[in-house]
């Protein structure tokens, strides 16, 4: 009922050596040809909901397939076919609950009439591993993807949890990592049957959704479903940064996700004696890698139209010092994979955890946080710019600890305490801003005389933001702390 699964792809130079080494694993071959059916105006896409009819050598299948709450995990509903479809329908669903709740959500009615969308064409090469008595399937998939006379190729590995445990697939898939350099790619073949459908180049940027967490969690689970949720947020925007195919959103929100575990982790630290310690500083490299190329696309998009505003004679960043880190490789690299897999294990272990503590625990370390920000408004004007950096991040950790925990208390109490915060936040964002210009554009006008414009700019401007920010923060310490 529940598919998990783990999917790859195989860097092209050593795609032959991989196949050579697949054989030797008694693998069999199977032809999948497969039609994938949806309303006209797509609804099933619109509801992350696919639906087929696959030919498997020479057996037909149906197969429903749609999403839970956890990345690698989806609901999955097949039924052999007696006979070659002549069309495709959903009434074979009425009977049953969950894949009739699945289908009204999305379409209010069984009778909705379906039409062909795309096909694929797929070669698999398959074996089953026992593993520790957890039954693994490894696919092998080599073929395409047809739309209206268009084509996209296929070629992934898979990793299925047919039986047995999450932590054994991961265990099982790591020495594959190693000597392959697999990669994780988190899109369907649907999701890229449609991109193919609808024209769609361009790889969707993952926004953080809303997380739901309930009175009764204890600390542990709270904590999984927060990591959940900041896997969720990450997966997408990394699979389009390592395919090469992302702009600056992809990047923005790639950091977002990762500050965000980061922050859930500091605060969960001293409540939980499971958690690694290696994981702050893995996390930490990865944020920073992405840093720089993030630095100088939001200053391409925020500075450069406001210097254009005041009359500024340059009009462009100053060229990087450096050559520019090949960001994508970072997604695609062994080590950056070990750490993403073993964040899944935690978040998705079934292990009982002796930890009853309630949430409220979490609540001292918000109330700490928020009494720092406090702190640093009593003389923000006095501090210099190494604890003014500190007190953004502070900010910028309270919100998204707050946003976390937010479910389980009054919506109108957080939506008060967040009004003050977020305006805060991006004031602070904005300032620390104007400094990374400065890094650029100081050193660039010692050999351009013009630039010297844009650092009177970002000096009054900086002075302009100090004095707006230590306003928010004298405002925002009279708010009333929601979890007290």
């Amino acid at each position: 009922m529940a598919e998990i699964e783990l999917k790859f792809q195989i860097p092209q130079s050593i795609r032959h050596q991989f196949e050579q080494d697949f054989q030797q694993y008694g693998s069999t071959r199977h032809h999948l040809c497969a039609k994938y059916f949806d309303t006209a105006d797509q609804q099933l896409q619109q509801h992350k909901i696919a639906l087929r009819q696959r030919l498997e050598d020479q057996q037909w299948f149906q197969t429903l397939k749609a999403p839970s709450q956890h990345q690698f995990e989806r609901f999955e509903l097949e039924e052999r076919l007696d006979t070659a479809p002549d069309n495709c329908d959903l009434k074979a669903y009425a009977k049953h609950k969950q894949a009739r709740k699945i289908l009204k959500q999305a379409l209010h009615t069984l009778d909705t009439p379906l039409t062909l969308q795309f096909e694929t064409d797929v070669e698999r090469d398959l074996w089953i591993e026992d593993y520790r008595g957890s039954q693994i399937e490894i696919a092998l998939d080599r073929g395409e993807i047809r739309s209206k006379g268009q084509t996209l190729d296929i070629y992934e590995v898979e990793f299925e949890l047919k039986s047995g445990r999450l932590s054994d697939l991961i265990d099982f898939v790591k020495p594959w990592i190693q000597r392959y350099q697999l990669w994780l790619d988190v899109r369907s073949k649907s999701e890229r049957g449609y991109a193919l459908l609808n024209n769609e180049t361009d790889l969707l940027v993952q926004h953080q959704t809303t997380l739901q967490l309930a009175a009764k969690d204890d600390i542990h689970h709270i904590l999984q479903k927060i990591i959940t949720n900041c896997l969720t947020h990450l997966f997408p925007n990394a699979t389009a940064i390592a395919l090469e195919n992302y702009n600056s959103d992809h990047v923005h929100q790639a950091r977002v996700a990762i500050r965000r575990l980061r922050s859930a982790l500091k605060i969960f630290q001293p409540y939980h004696q499971d958690l690694p310690e290696e994981w702050q500083d893995q996390l930490r490299n990865i944020f920073q890698q992405l840093g720089s190329t993030r630095d100088r696309d939001a200053l391409a998009e925020s500075l450069l139209p406001q210097l254009e505003a005041a009359g500024s004679p340059i009009l462009q960043l100053p060229p990087a010092q450096q050559d520019q880190a090949d960001i994508s490789q970072l997604f695609k690299e062994p080590a950056t994979m070990e750490l993403i897999l073993e964040l899944l294990r935690f978040s998705q272990d079934q292990s009982k955890n002796q930890q009853k503590s309630s949430h409220k625990l979490l609540c001292k370390g918000l109330s700490k946080l928020h009494q720092k920000v406090c702190a640093d408004a009593e003389n923000y004007q006095e501090l210099n710019i190494e604890s003014r950096h500190r007190t953004r991040k502070r900010v910028k950790r309270l919100r998204y600890n707050v946003e976390f925990l937010q479910s389980l208390f009054p919506e109108k109490e957080v939506k008060r305490y967040l009004k003050a915060l977020k305006p805060l936040q991006e004031t602070l964002g904005h300032y620390n801003d104007l400094f990374v210009a400065e890094s650029l554009y100081r050193p660039y006008a010692k050999k351009h005389s013009k630039a010297w414009f844009v650092i009177g700019w970002l000096t009054a401007e900086q002075q302009h933001l100090s004095e707006q920010a230590a306003e928010q923060l004298q405002k925002f310490s009279h708010t009333k702390p929601f979890w007290q």
